[in-house]
């Protein structure tokens, strides 16, 4: 005798199981979807709702923009080659105004419009309808040529709003936007994680520092290929000192050389807060390299500082085998391997990606 399973047990067998091959995405290069889609297409709508990421792009932005409310517990939105900036402008405009859609995907914290082609104009629909959306707390615009007038109207935006708190800017087309960034940072409080990098951005650096001077906030900082020379780097070093809300610094491919790292190591060597430090493709020497960390080896703080594609052809222990790529670790830390030699023992970790505190699980 056959026995029907009833409906309600079903459900939850398959909800356990999908959470248990933690299934986040829904698009088509998902296996997993497309066998629940073939073998039981009634349950479709009930597994979206399991998604905790969705990505929009050309094929699908339209169709899945008004089944958005089934996925309800999205904390993550991303535009993925959507060739049309007004299509993304239109969906994300709506997404984020309409009530109907807004009580249907509480959980959305974190929007991605990296790539997306977008003009002032665009930026400046989006940030209206952010002024009626409280919840999202990581913004990315990543990769969009902006220019300065769309870094002031998103500063402009982000000194009366207290939910952003990741901000990706990098390779915005922005020279001067660091003026604007410096004012919003001597204002703002909520945000914790800014990404500049990939912005030519010297000649305003002062202004930056001037910001975080009066911030007590941001502890995530990423001016990686900002062409920041040893001036820039010694006006960073005095604002940083006094500083104790950093903790994460980005300051690879840049210009800045022996002199203005040295002196960026001595206002740090007993900085409280300051755990990762990467100072990467900045044309530092031997002799540089040796100074700087033996600076820093007084840091008790300080677990990581990353200095790969230097000058010097030697870790801080030159009977090691490590070349080109130098890395010192003082502390102990997630995926790390020991290396003993005759004098000391050095710490090499190979996996380390600079943290972008995403809300995606």
């Amino acid at each position: 005798m056959q026995t029907r399973i009833p409906e309600r047990i079903f459900f939850k067998m398959v909800s356990n199981i999908l959470n248990e091959y933690e299934m986040v995405s829904w698009d088509s290069n998902n296996n997993q979807r497309l066998f629940f889609q073939l073998v039981c297409k009634e349950w479709c709508e009930n597994i979206r709702s399991l998604c905790s990421s969705l990505s929009l792009t050309k094929s699908n932005i339209i169709p899945l923009f008004f089944k958005i409310h089934n996925f309800e517990n999205i904390k993550h939105l991303e535009i993925l080659n959507v060739e049309s900036p007004d299509v993304v402008t239109k969906v994300i405009c709506n997404i984020l105004i309409d009530p109907k859609i807004n009580n249907s995907i509480k959980q959305l914290k974190s929007i991605d419009l990296s790539l997306s082609n977008l003009s002032n104009i665009h930026v400046q629909y989006i940030l209206n309808a952010l002024k009626q959306n409280k919840s999202i707390e990581d913004l990315n615009f990543e990769g969009n040529q902006l220019g300065d007038q769309s870094i002031y109207d998103i500063s402009c935006f982000l000194l009366n709003n207290n939910s952003i708190k990741y901000l990706d800017l990098q390779n915005c087309d922005s020279k001067n936007g660091l003026a604007c960034i410096g004012m919003l940072l001597s204002k703002n409080d909520s945000i914790i994680s800014l990404n500049w990098s990939n912005n030519d951005s010297n000649s305003s650096i002062d202004f930056l520092c001037q910001g975080l001077k009066l911030n007590n906030s941001l502890t995530t900082l990423s001016l990686s290929g900002c062409n920041i020379d040893e001036l820039g780097a010694i006006s960073l070093g005095e604002v940083l000192k006094n500083n104790n809300s950093i903790k994460y610094i980005d300051l690879s491919n840049n210009q800045i050389g022996d002199y203005g790292l040295i002196s960026l190591s001595e206002r740090l060597r007993n900085h409280p807060t300051i755990k990762y430090l990467d100072i990467s493709c900045n044309n530092v020497s031997e002799s540089g390299f040796e100074e700087i960390s033996n600076i820093l080896q007084s840091n008790q703080t300080l677990k990581t500082l990353k200095m790969y594609q230097n000058n010097s052809s030697n870790t801080i222990n030159k009977n090691t085998e490590i070349e080109e790529n130098q890395i010192f670790f003082r502390n102990s830390f997630d995926e790390i391997e020991s290396m003993e030699t005759s004098t000391t023992e050095s710490r090499i970790y190979y996996n380390y990606i600079f943290p972008r505190q995403m809300i995606i699980l």
